[in-house]
């Protein structure tokens, strides 16, 4: 009774980062199409949109270097002071992009503040979900680690649920312009709430039974390639399919005038509630299978199904829309569902909150930020969306490789181990 209770309190001191940092993810994703005209005015709406984008993939830079700091941070001094101090940063930096003046108030300072906020906010972000993970996932019993750490990941879904409803409400034509500021002041005054509940988490049982790692990131590279490479493509594919719907095709389909922006939204609550449940199921699953099973699946659907459905959407109909947002969202919630049980067996104890934060958040950062660059450029080169399916569909043979490979690396040592004993 004690354990569940210290279970629930330490996942919940978790959960109010991931929320925090995927709630403001999705408000910037929304509301790109009103943002970028503010800080990157043009005659062009879809000039705007790209402009907006080359912020995100500067800021996204800073994610694997987050994931450094804080990494380091949990594995030498514990997974509470990693997580309290990251979310200090995220909450101040929150609240900071809600009062930037628009470009036409303060011109390329404007610009300068957006950027550095969302650096800093990103670098944060980069030592926050994979954290939590291992601190949740370190909680709980070995026979619920992939249950455990889906509910985790579905709280993310949550924070994207939230913006979208806030979204809609925001986008009503009664509400003034300056709205959407409210939406981000909101959420950095629900991060000082969860920097107040952090504050009295206790310390994760793995780590104070360790002793203090404080090895330098050389010699994790050199010992750990293959564990990097797949904590890598992991981290690509969690962002690249969810990405492609709600940074690629969305804007692209709202500049043509296929649906509205709060039409969008209503979609995006309805895809992200679909998102909660295949995430739930696919950690149950990862239980009663192996995390590496599920998560192979969730990649065999991306690349056999990316082209199919992308090439409907070209005939710009509503079935090839849903189909294409259902099949990323499916995919890409299959494999992030039994991502953190995958995640903390990746590395050793010395070196997991590094070793998961870095590899994952790099991933995140090079496949997630070159995502809505790499496949407007196709677009444009080719005016079809089925274009973009080369990119998923390399995503997800590289993932597949590569957790096989890492499975079958881990599985190697196992059997030298009962051969040694």
């Amino acid at each position: 009774m004690l354990n569940e209770k210290i279970l629930r309190h330490s996942f919940f001191g978790a959960a109010f980062g991931t929320l925090i940092e995927y709630y403001d993810y999705s408000l910037f994703t929304l509301f790109l199409p009103i943002i970028a005209p503010l800080f990157f005015p043009s005659s062009s709406p879809y000039e705007s949109l790209v402009k907006s984008f080359n912020v995100l993939l500067i800021a996204m830079v800073s994610r694997p270097l987050g994931g450094l700091f804080f990494g380091y941070l949990g594995d030498a001094f514990g997974r509470r002071k990693a997580l309290l101090t990251s979310m200090y940063g995220i909450a101040i930096a929150t609240i900071v992009i809600g009062f930037i003046p628009s470009y036409a108030q303060f011109g390329i300072g404007s610009i300068i503040i957006l950027m550095i906020a969302k650096t800093i906010q990103i670098f944060c972000f980069g030592g926050e979900y994979n954290g939590a993970g291992i601190y949740v996932v370190e909680h709980a019993q070995s026979k619920n680690e992939g249950y455990i750490g889906s509910l985790l990941s579905a709280v993310t879904l949550i924070g994207s649920l939230i913006a979208s409803v806030i979204g809609i409400i925001i986008t009503f034509a009664f509400m003034p312009e300056w709205s959407w500021r409210i939406a981000f002041i909101l959420g950095g005054v629900v991060g000082i709430s969860g920097i107040l509940y952090r504050k009295n988490l206790l310390e994760s049982p793995h780590f104070k039974q360790a002793d203090a790692a404080r090895d330098n990131l050389k010699n994790m590279l050199r010992k750990f390639p293959l564990e990097i490479i797949a904590g890598g493509f992991v981290g690509g594919f969690a962002t690249v399919p969810f990405t492609t719907v709600f940074t690629f095709v969305a804007p692209v389909l709202l500049t043509k005038g296929f649906f509205t922006n709060q039409q969008f939204m209503i979609v995006q609550s309805l895809l992200i509630a679909l998102a909660i449940v295949t995430l739930i199921i696919a950690g149950k699953s990862a239980d009663k299978k192996s995390p590496a099973k599920v998560m192979q699946f969730g990649s065999l659907i991306l690349i056999f199904l990316s082209y199919p459905v992308f090439l409907m959407l070209d005939k710009l109909s509503m079935i090839g829309f849903f189909l294409v947002s259902i099949t990323m969202i499916v995919s890409n919630e299959i494999l992030l569902g039994p991502s953190n049980a995958f995640l903390k067996n990746l590395f050793p104890m010395e070196y997991r909150y590094r070793g998961s934060s870095f590899s994952f958040t790099l991933g995140m950062s090079v496949f997630g930020g070159l995502t809505p660059i790499v496949e407007n450029y196709l677009y444009q080169r080719t005016s079809h969306f089925s274009a973009a399916s080369v990119w998923l569909i390399f995503l997800g043979i590289g993932t597949w490789c590569a957790i096989a490979l890492v499975n079958n690396k881990q599985k190697s040592v196992v059997a030298n181990k009962i051969i040694m004993n």
